[in-house]
């Protein structure tokens, strides 16, 4: 059971999609599920995905989870040596 949940609006599909992009963060990124989560959450505060047409499925999770993660909106332009981890608050 997870300690912690998505912030925003979502509906089943946009939800397990977000979930996997947490997942990800996880494994990628070696960070805790409470980071991922504060990441995802900061990153897409005050939006919401209830519909089948919404911006983040038309990315993989892949996709999200390295440009949630990284400073660089642009990260596949860039060596891993060289990208930042976006900072969180």
């Amino acid at each position: 059971m997870l300690k912690y949940q998505l912030l925003f609006p979502t509906f089943l599909s946009s939800e397990i999609y977000c979930l996997h992009i947490v997942q990800l963060l996880i494994e990628l990124f070696d960070i805790s599920e409470k980071e991922a989560f504060l990441r995802i959450n900061s990153f897409w505060e005050g939006n919401d995905f209830l519909s089948e047409e919404d911006l983040i499925f038309h990315e993989s999770p892949e996709f999200w989870a390295k440009t949630i993660y990284y400073e660089e909106s642009n990260w596949w332009n860039f060596s891993e040596n060289e990208l930042i981890p976006r900072k969180i608050d």
